[in-house]
């Protein structure tokens, strides 16, 4: 009902998102596209990386402010990081087993649902001591993971309590501070991401420690190592600010590249 009390006959939001998954179906139907017909998840690849550096820059242009049509172009970028989604979730029907975008947002919906639990937990209401504390929030969300983390362990036969970091050996650092960090990410993004879950841990000396016994190594001015430990240090920084070193870095090279327009 609109404001008027006259009836609202507006689609109802997420329609048109089932109006994408039938558009990608007709691409890969037998009489559809003919390249959509030859595309495979390996084949997409390239391009998922594509669109999301395509929608980063996007973001860039509307936090420059200097391009006043930049606010458009961001809807249409994730459109298009959208399209490869639901292209890999299309062949994904094709698999034995077969799973489809369904799955996708199950998925989705399981982990936000399982690692919010002071938004979507039985007892939300005594979940945190302070729902407005992000810094609870964090160290919650990263507590479910280490949960589940142990649960898949387990699974898999290691016969541990579930408790253990992942420090197996005196003097180890946890592979809880490593684990899950894709090896394709940006250096100074997985560098924020282990050092936010070591100082999580209250263990952030350890990582340094761990990184200037690295830097030590006979071969450390070959790779550079005393620049390595500088940007580590701008790193704990930034974290330490709640500054993604990583963004920051790329909106100042994207500044700098229009001053010279």
């Amino acid at each position: 009902m609109s404001a008027d009390g006259s009836q609202d006959r507006s689609p109802a939001r997420g329609s048109e998102l089932l109006r994408a998954v039938a558009v990608i179906d007709a691409l890969r139907a037998p009489e559809g596209d003919a390249w959509s017909a030859l595309q495979t998840h390996h084949s997409l690849a390239r391009y998922l990386l594509e669109e999301t550096h395509e929608v980063l820059e996007a973001i860039e242009e509307r936090t420059d402010g200097s391009d006043p049509s930049a606010a458009a172009h961001l809807p249409d970028e994730l459109g298009d990081l959208l399209f490869q989604i639901l292209f890999h979730a299309r062949l994904g029907q094709e698999e034995d087993p077969a799973w489809d975008v369904d799955d996708v947002a199950r998925a989705f919906v399981r982990k936000m649902e399982r690692r919010n639990p002071h938004v979507f937990g039985a007892d939300r209401e005594d979940s945190l001591d302070d729902r407005g504390d992000v810094e609870q929030i964090v160290a919650q969300w990263h507590a479910v993971k280490a949960r589940e983390r142990a649960e898949q362990d387990g699974s898999a036969g290691s016969g541990e309590s579930g408790e253990s970091d992942g420090s197996d050996v005196d003097g180890a650092l946890p592979s809880a501070w490593f684990d899950g960090i894709p090896h394709a990410l940006p250096a100074l993004q997985a560098a924020a991401k282990s050092v936010h879950r070591s100082r999580s841990d209250a263990r952030l000396d350890e990582l340094t420690a761990a990184a200037e016994s690295a830097a030590s190594a006979p071969d450390a001015e070959e790779w550079g190592a005393d620049i390595a430990l500088r940007l580590l240090s701008v790193v704990r920084e930034a974290e330490a600010r709640d500054v993604d070193p990583e963004s920051a870095l790329r909106t100042l090279l994207t500044r700098t590249r229009g001053l010279s327009r």
